[in-house]
């Protein structure tokens, strides 16, 4: 058997890329060869992230190119030298090299390792998480005094390894010399716990004071109740990231043309979808019909890979003003696609985006398309009709108050609150028809339509006595918090 020859790259051939290059390939540097094993990260023309094997060893190689090279190679540096000083674990440092418009770091990987986004995601008891928040918040305090602070701090950003929290992406930090003026660490830490779902906010207490701990001089002179209208402000500046939705990313592909505008999650991104993608009136000629209006048809089509799929087609039959008026507009696929990532972003469920088509005339949407995951399950209005109650309608109910709690808590208005608009399934429920879902920036204008939404929200349990006493709870401690 002839031995398989592996593709040799070199710093130039990177730089020219616009897809992420397949693996394994060889990389030539100034370090020496590089036999890279999988690609975690791509940035055309800036950056590639890789698992490599070097010297006998595996890891992490992040490469630099393009005019900012040498800029962004020296903040990832300077990054983990200000972890090290804050006496906070990261992976060490193996070494770095500079050529022209191509550098290099390389660190050591961590294995056995877990994301703490990972780890984060899976079943754990509040005290556990806790716990865990008390200690990221006193890392995060170590790092303010030494005058470090994470910009970019998610969950993705640790690393956990034997119960031990790393640190990575020097990057994204900042370094000065000096413990952060209080403003900037408060606004730091309010940064860490936006990331969070909305949900976890329960905990702003446990993490504000563990921070106090740790930075008392930093903490003085904020109040947990100032913390916590950071908190709700970051949050609502971080929305601006789900625009990345509708451009080339390591998440998206998109595609752009005077005849059409395409967004598909990569990770979704199959021969059946492309399929689907490239005639989707042939699809859903061939499909069940859930629904057809006047402004929307709901089609549910089978794969050829044998998934199932919703296609939910926006295309107006009224009069030639309104579809007139309409295709000037952002189109409503395009709406309910950033709006299913926005609920991701919150911890709210719903069905998983696939794909969004706009059909174009110039800037003129003349039809738009997006494709989800199919979930054949029943409504609340139904489910919650039954009598007697369904077994385990406590916690079923228990999560569409969470959704609301979080909706509220996040201003976001969802525009048709009906008890159909929620899904049943598997011990808990999820949010669908998010086409005039709209998100607030001002409270006071948010308030009255939150008023909507939980007004036609109550009103689907009026004939339903059963059912009305298990949301009248959830409706009052809404309507409290409201006010």
């Amino acid at each position: 058997m002839n031995p398989v020859t592996m593709t040799t790259l070199d710093s130039a051939t990177l730089q020219s890329l616009t897809e992420a290059p397949k693996t394994p390939f060889q990389l030539a540097t100034e370090e020496g060869s590089l036999e890279c094993l999988d690609v975690l990260r791509f940035l055309p023309g800036k950056r590639l992230v890789l698992r490599a094997r070097f010297g006998g060893e595996v890891v992490i190689a992040k490469c630099f190119f393009g005019s900012m090279a040498n800029r962004d190679m020296k903040r990832e540096l300077r990054g983990i030298e200000g972890f090290v000083r804050a006496e906070v674990p990261t992976p060490e440092l193996i070494g770095s090299s500079a050529n022209q418009h191509f550098h290099l770091v390389l660190t050591r990987e961590l294995s056995p390792v877990i994301s703490f986004d990972t780890f984060w995601s899976g079943q754990l008891s509040d005290d556990e998480r806790r716990t865990w928040l008390e200690k990221i918040s006193g890392i995060i305090g170590a790092l303010h005094n030494v005058g470090v602070q994470q910009k970019d701090i998610h969950l993705d950003n640790l690393l956990l390894q034997d119960d031990e929290i790393y640190l990575i992406d020097g990057g994204g930090a900042e370094v000065v010399n000096n413990a952060l003026p209080p403003k900037e660490a408060v606004e730091n830490l309010a940064l860490f716990q936006a990331v969070l779902f909305p949900r976890y906010d329960r905990f702003i207490e446990n993490v504000w004071n563990a921070y106090c701990e740790a930075a008392p001089e930093l903490a003085d002179g904020t109040s947990l109740e100032s913390f916590s209208l950071l908190v709700q402000q970051q949050r609502k500046w971080r929305e601006r990231f789900v625009q990345k939705a509708l451009r080339n990313c390591t998440q998206f592909r998109v595609e752009k043309s005077w005849t059409h505008f395409l967004s598909v999650e990569r990770s979704l991104d199959t021969p059946a979808l492309l399929e689907v993608l490239a005639d989707p009136e042939q699809a859903m000629a061939a499909g069940k019909v859930i629904k057809q209006g006047r402004t929307n048809t709901l089609v549910v089509v089978e794969l050829s890979n044998g998934e199932k799929v919703l296609i939910k087609r926006f295309k107006s039959t009224k009069g030639f003003l309104h579809q007139s008026l309409r295709m000037l507009r952002a189109s409503r696929a395009r709406g309910c696609w950033l709006n299913g990532f926005l609920l991701q972003m919150l911890g709210v469920r719903t069905p998983q985006p696939y794909a969004m088509l706009e059909k174009r005339f110039g800037p003129l949407t003349t039809c738009s398309y997006i494709i989800n995951s199919y979930q054949p399950a029943p409504n609340a209005y139904d489910w919650f009709a039954q009598s007697p109650l369904p077994d385990g309608y406590h916690p079923v109910a228990n999560e569409i108050g969470n959704i609301l709690t979080t909706l509220q808590r996040s201003l976001v208005y969802h525009g048709d609150l009906k008890g159909n608009n929620f899904l049943v399934q598997d011990g808990s429920a999820s949010l669908i028809d998010l086409d005039s879902m709209t998100s607030y920036k001002n409270p006071s204008k948010f308030k009255r339509a939150n008023q909507q939404d939980i007004n036609r929200f109550a009103r689907n349990w009026t004939d339903l006595p059963l059912a009305a006493e298990v949301f009248s709870p959830i409706i009052n401690k809404l309507k409290n918090d409201r006010d």
